[in-house]
């Protein structure tokens, strides 16, 4: 997981991590042990955490799973095979 990018991208929305954790139904500091990469993210708060940052197909797959990810170079960024 890439939490320089995900903190980056919340911080530059203007967003803190008390807002997050109501985004995900958790505590301030349970968000913040997410971000910081102690606790991994369940994919419905992978989902929640997209939405709600407007993350692109490419940015949820640097950020939750480290750009591994199937692209389809034809689609525009899409996400394949999911």
């Amino acid at each position: 997981m890439n939490t320089n990018a995900l903190r980056s991208i919340r911080i530059g929305q203007g967003k803190d991590t008390a807002h997050m954790a109501k985004v995900i139904g958790k505590s301030n500091d349970s968000y913040a042990k997410k971000e910081r990469g102690d606790v991994k993210f369940t994919p419905s708060e992978i989902e929640l955490v997209v939405n709600d940052l407007d993350l692109s197909p490419v940015q949820m797959s640097t950020i939750f799973f480290d750009s591994k990810l199937p692209f389809s170079k034809n689609c525009g960024g899409c996400v394949s095979n999911l």
